[in-house]
């Protein structure tokens, strides 16, 4: 007997966007979604011809672009 394994997205929270809609969430145009796809710099899904996007992965490559702030002793 075989067991199904959970796949990695069967969160229940998580959101599929397209690329319309990836680019409503990211604030940015559908140029930029198409660019990070080209430059693999954002993971996707391919449903058919369409693209997809688990928001997890939006948030996942948000988290990637995150800069912390400076502290006070290295401003000196």
């Amino acid at each position: 007997m075989t067991t199904k394994q959970a796949h990695p997205y069967d969160a229940t929270d998580d959101q599929l966007h397209d690329v319309s809609s990836a680019a409503i969430y990211l604030r940015c145009g559908p140029r930029l979604i198409y660019r990070l796809v080209r430059e693999r710099k954002v993971t996707y899904t391919r449903a058919g011809r369409e693209l997809r996007f688990w928001q997890s992965d939006l948030n996942t490559y948000l988290a990637g672009r995150t800069t912390s702030p400076l502290d006070a002793a290295s401003r000196l």
